[in-house]
């Protein structure tokens, strides 16, 4: 199976889901795209397979990569392990920046739509952002969108966490160097880890496992989402 067949599956199933929603979020809409998109090595490694980072694209990446931008203290599922082993999360350091993304185009659209990572997917909002200056995203849909975060680290627990800024270098350098590389700058890319459970409110537990039934049944080439999960994980709420 490839891992990119995997990640498709799972980009295909949350739009759908999502289309089954009540989003004001239209074509155009560019409020939430800025410099602190985060992104796994697997979905930067889609990325630039697609073949739209052109060289113009990677030039204002790296551009604004020399700025200071946001860097994640730690990944998703390192939270979660923390959390059920009833330990400190550590507080985020670096302070999130709110350029526009270098990927948006002269009009504000996306240059790598179909390819770009879960993390802008995930941005969606029953309001229009621009009317009161912040999404407001319906409960469950945070819900979900922390158990997918959670899932696209598992999937890729041997590889890489940060912003997509400094994700990118790793991604052109190949999956042999991208190691060294990811050594090389401890302190900004994490290394990705296991599902250890899911976050999930009380409220939300018996919705929770309904969506899981569903995402696991989606195929990816000649298997189901749900083979590469644990068979059992916990829930924590």
């Amino acid at each position: 199976m490839s891992r990119f067949s995997a990640l498709k599956a799972i980009y295909d199933f949350y739009d759908e889901f999502t289309n089954g929603l009540s989003i004001a979020c239209q074509k155009g809409c560019h409020v939430c795209c800025t410099t602190n998109v985060t992104a796994t090595s697997l979905e930067t490694d889609y990325l630039i397979q697609s073949g739209k980072m052109d060289k113009h694209l990677l030039k204002k990446m790296e551009e604004e990569r020399q700025k200071d931008h946001f860097i994640p203290s730690t990944t998703i599922n390192t939270t979660a392990a923390l959390c059920l082993a009833q330990k400190a999360i550590p507080e985020e350091t670096s302070s999130q920046t709110f350029e526009p993304c270098p990927l948006l185009d002269e009009n504000g659209l996306c240059s790598v739509y179909e390819y770009r990572p879960f993390s802008c997917r995930a941005m969606c909002s029953d309001t229009v952002c621009t009317e009161g200056g912040q999404a407001n995203m319906p409960p469950f849909l945070v819900t979900v969108n922390l158990a997918l975060y959670q899932i696209l680290e598992h999937i890729d627990r041997e590889g890489w966490y940060g912003n997509l800024l400094d994700m990118i270098p790793l991604s052109l350098a190949g999956r042999e160097r991208a190691g060294n590389l990811a050594v090389d700058q401890e302190g900004t890319i994490k290394t990705n880890r296991q599902l250890p459970c899911f976050i999930v409110p009380p409220d939300d537990k018996i919705r929770f496992k309904s969506f899981m039934r569903r995402l696991g049944s989606q195929s990816a080439d000649e298997i189901t989402l749900a083979e590469l999960l644990p068979e059992e994980y916990s829930i924590l709420s």
